[in-house]
């Protein structure tokens, strides 16, 4: 079976010159459930942007056996900002223009959004611009709007971050129902553990371990700043 996502010898560097990832190279099967962990400045967002076709980083990137570029429907994306996502006079708006710019009908388009909209639990809110919403409300309003298409893969950055306790277990539960191929981009460990089984472990960004999420030895998560 083709994998979801693989790299071989991936690297980025800005226009400092200075290389952000290096020579990273990994395999997500479809299906998988899969961490990308590591401190702050390890690299974690640049190489999901990489993945996502946002960045053009060296060595190759395979979605599908495919570019980024020509897999783009096959991928959905959550920035860690919300706003970077939702940005119509209504989060159901948000939803239904990504459907009518690729063909739906206005009423197919509407039927979906409120759908979904539904399943993440916005369905009262969802003639609300996302400036009205809780920042809670706001994640799952942009997980929802990467939903829309239908992806078979999503990528999350940092999807806990600035969240309380009672929107991280939303969250959790949301996530933990989906059936897509899954790369979770984030420092939280506990999060990490509770819904994935595999880490890849970047630090300065090199590609350190990629095991089993638990365990993951203390010293290591120490040396990396997650710990």
């Amino acid at each position: 079976m083709i994998p979801a996502i693989e790299t071989i010898g991936l690297s980025f560097a800005f226009e400092s010159g200075r290389d952000v990832l290096a020579d990273i190279t990994f395999r997500i099967s479809q299906g998988e459930r899969v961490a990308i962990l590591g401190g702050n400045g390890a690299g974690k967002s640049t190489l999901v942007w990489c993945l996502a076709g946002i960045l053009r980083p060296r060595g190759k990137v395979h979605i599908f056996g495919q570019s980024p570029v020509s897999a783009k429907g096959r991928l959905g994306l959550v920035f860690q900002n919300p706003e970077d996502q939702l940005f119509m006079p209504s989060i159901q708006e948000d939803l239904i223009l990504p459907l009518v710019n690729r063909g739906a009908s206005e009423e197919d388009a509407a039927d979906k959004a409120l759908s979904l909209l539904d399943r993440v639990g916005l369905l009262e809110l969802a003639n609300r611009p996302a400036s009205k919403l809780s920042f809670g409300q706001r994640k799952r309003a942009a997980i929802a709007a990467a939903l829309i298409s239908n992806p078979e893969i999503l990528l999350l950055d940092e999807p806990t971050a600035e969240l309380d306790g009672r929107s991280v277990r939303e969250l959790r539960a949301l996530l933990a129902s989906l059936r897509c191929t899954l790369v979770l981009v984030t420092h939280d460990l506990a999060f990490a553990r509770d819904l994935t089984d595999r880490a890849l472990l970047l630090s300065s960004g090199r590609l350190l371990t990629d095991s089993a999420t638990e365990p993951i030895p203390d010293n290591l998560l120490e040396s990396t700043g997650i710990l």
